[in-house]
């Protein structure tokens, strides 16, 4: 079987060969002179296809260090081979540690003999202090724990919103071209007009969401059921709580830029209806998205703007909504999915019950991913483990071209 180094290395010698019969090429003419259509065309794949190879690189990096790291750590744990058995011992061992490390599974059933228990008794707990010593397996077992909570409480990560990860928490500008400018017709030999386009920008900081979790040592050695994991389910609940409020209702000071402090107006509801929208304010919701971001577009509104809508009836007392037969798809409803979001303001007059457009557009920033925590010293007088959670993370809408809002009447 091909190494994952040997992949790696495969894969970059490929990108490189590319880039060097075709991409190069176009640059250099590039250089020299505008490319044609065809040129533009074939450069734009070519970098696409770069990107590519870049993501495949990058996936298979992330599984080398895993790999590494799980092999490290067995080894570490288990001391040398001679004490615990022959090699293939070890790689087992190793390869129940990658499924961890990677989500796939959630313990260790690791049975050890009298001399293992004697020779490691002392240090046989895990803790975060040395990564090598449990703190690994906790932060990327935890890590799938929490997007999992994340999606089901955030209609706004449901729909489609980028998220981007930075190694550090220093403010991130990104440039935004804010007017694309205009042409303007000219005659002969008079002066050509026209406008410049302009730009602005984006600033991403940061907010922190954490969690800190005491569990009983008695509770966690006579439940049964897994208790350590139903508290980073718990605290990755929490932490999602949070942050998916702050995606929409935030104020973009010091915390995330909510869709509803941002988006722009799309309609407005009729009056004394209580803000419940009607299906003709649905259709012009819709159209005041701009076409190119319809085809990625989706509803994210909340449930009793949902049930509103799925309670509207034709002229013959007939429901308008039509349920997807597809098991476990969103809804539709226009040729767009659904996302309920409980964050989003129920109806009523001045509310911003529904917002529709292209969600990925709205970007949220991650710091670092999220740290976690678990400690077996820092409540050893009440006889607990303690369990910390920390999210560092930003949210900005891009473009407030891309999204819309339906507000109820204020009368």
């Amino acid at each position: 079987m091909t190494s994952i180094q040997e992949r790696i290395k495969s894969l970059a010698e490929e990108q490189k060969r590319a880039w060097e019969t075709e991409g190069k090429p176009l640059a250099d003419i590039a250089a020299e002179r505008a490319l044609t259509g065809e040129e533009h065309e074939k450069f734009e794949r070519l970098t696409r296809d770069f990107d590519s190879f870049d993501d495949r690189i990058t996936l298979l990096v992330q599984q080398r260090d895993l790999e590494q790291r799980a092999m490290q750590f067995a080894g570490e744990l288990l001391g040398n081979r001679s004490a615990f058995g022959p090699a293939a011992d070890l790689a087992d061992f190793a390869q129940n540690i990658r499924k961890i490390l990677g989500g796939e599974e959630r313990g260790l059933e690791y049975v050890p003999t009298p001399e293992e228990v004697r020779s490691f008794s002392e240090s046989r707990a895990l803790s975060v202090g040395t990564a090598s010593a449990g703190g690994n397996a906790v932060g990327a077992s935890f890590l799938a724990r929490l997007i999992e909570p994340l999606r089901q409480f955030s209609g706004i990560y449901a729909a489609g919103a980028y998220v981007f990860v930075t190694e550090k928490g220093e403010s991130v500008t990104l440039p935004r071209l804010t007017s694309f400018g205009a042409a303007a017709a000219a005659t002969e030999g008079t002066q050509i007009g026209g406008t410049d386009p302009t730009f602005g920008q984006i600033a991403f900081g940061t907010k922190k969401y954490g969690e800190y979790v005491g569990i009983s040592n008695e509770l966690i050695l006579d439940a049964l059921f897994d208790i350590e994991g139903f508290a980073t389910r718990l605290v990755g609940e929490n932490i999602a709580v949070l942050l998916g409020q702050d995606l929409v209702t935030g104020t973009g000071t010091a915390q995330p830029a909510g869709i509803a402090t941002v988006t722009t107006l799309g309609v407005t509801g009729g009056a004394g209806v209580a803000g419940a929208p009607s299906w003709d304010n649905l259709i012009d919701l819709q159209e005041s998205v701009l076409a190119p971001y319809q085809a990625n577009a989706a509803w994210v509104a909340s449930n009793s703007a949902v049930a509103g809508i799925r309670k509207l009836k034709d002229g013959s007392g007939r429901y308008l909504w039509e349920p997807n037969g597809q098991t476990g798809a969103p809804a539709q409803l226009l040729g767009a999915p659904v996302f309920r979001d409980p964050f989003v303001a129920s109806t009523g007059l001045g509310a911003k019950s529904m917002f529709y457009g292209d969600f990925s557009r709205y970007w949220v920033r991650v710091v670092g991913g999220v740290r976690v925590e678990r400690s077996d010293q820092a409540l050893f007088g009440s006889d607990q483990t303690a369990f910390r959670g920390v999210l560092r993370a930003d949210g900005r809408l891009m473009d407030p071209s891309a999204v819309k809002h339906f507000i109820g009447n204020a009368a």
